[in-house]
């Protein structure tokens, strides 16, 4: 059989077997998707770039070509961090302030243990000492934002319903939010996740909004 009238186009066999082409940003996904992964279960200080690039299923030429080290990899894996499940511009807030404040303190409980944010918690607590400015960056992308995705839930509230006295609505926000989450971030950090039901983070969050005077007892 002649090459010109093979079942296979030209282009086909000169590609079999070859590595499927990403593009740049696809390849980055791909290599910061794998990091985390790698980072999260072997550690950040045992991880390789070897350990990183077999994960992704590329080379360690192509990981390098991206990123110099393994802290490069780390900064931009808490850079993509910021996944918040809102945006502020484009929500439709409930009518009623007190149910927009419940939903927001459940939507921010939920990321804040979720199995990603639990994992990366982890791993820049682990790097804290090494490189403080990974974390203060993590805490400004993702915890900053869903703090004042709730002050602006508070800030709502005051405005709407002036009993009970507010005051000082960050400090209140800061206060409410803690004693929202009780100790369920520190039982996901610790791998203690019974409990950790939607039932018992609801009934946390009524309990938190009672102290505060929010809700009637």
């Amino acid at each position: 059989m002649s090459r010109t009238s093979s079942t296979f186009p030209d282009h086909a066999v000169a590609r079999a077997g070859r590595p499927p082409v990403y593009s740049d940003s696809e390849r980055r996904r791909r290599i910061l998707q794998a990091a985390e992964q790698v980072f999260t279960t072997s550690g950040y200080g045992a991880a390789t770039m070897e350990d990183v690039a077999r994960t992704a299923g590329m080379s360690k030429k192509t990981i390098y070509a991206f990123y110099a080290d393994k802290s490069r990899l780390l900064a931009a894996i808490v850079v993509v961090a910021d996944d918040c499940p809102w945006d502020e511009r484009d929500a439709v807030p409930i009518a009623d302030p007190l149910a927009e404040l419940r939903r927001r303190l459940t939507a921010v409980i939920a990321f804040v243990l979720s199995p990603r944010q639990v994992r990366l918690t982890r791993l820049l607590i682990s790097e804290a000492e090494h490189a403080p400015e990974l974390a203060d960056d993590f805490h400004e992308r993702v915890m900053a934002k869903g703090y004042r995705y709730l002050v602006a839930a508070v800030e709502r509230l005051k405005l709407e319903r002036p009993r009970p006295s507010i005051g000082d609505v960050e400090r209140v926000t800061g206060m409410l939010l803690g004693a929202a989450m009780g100790d369920f971030h520190l039982c996901a950090l610790f791998g203690r996740k019974e409990g950790l039901s939607r039932k018992r983070i609801a009934a946390q969050i009524e309990l938190a909004l009672r102290t505060f005077g929010f809700v009637a007892e």
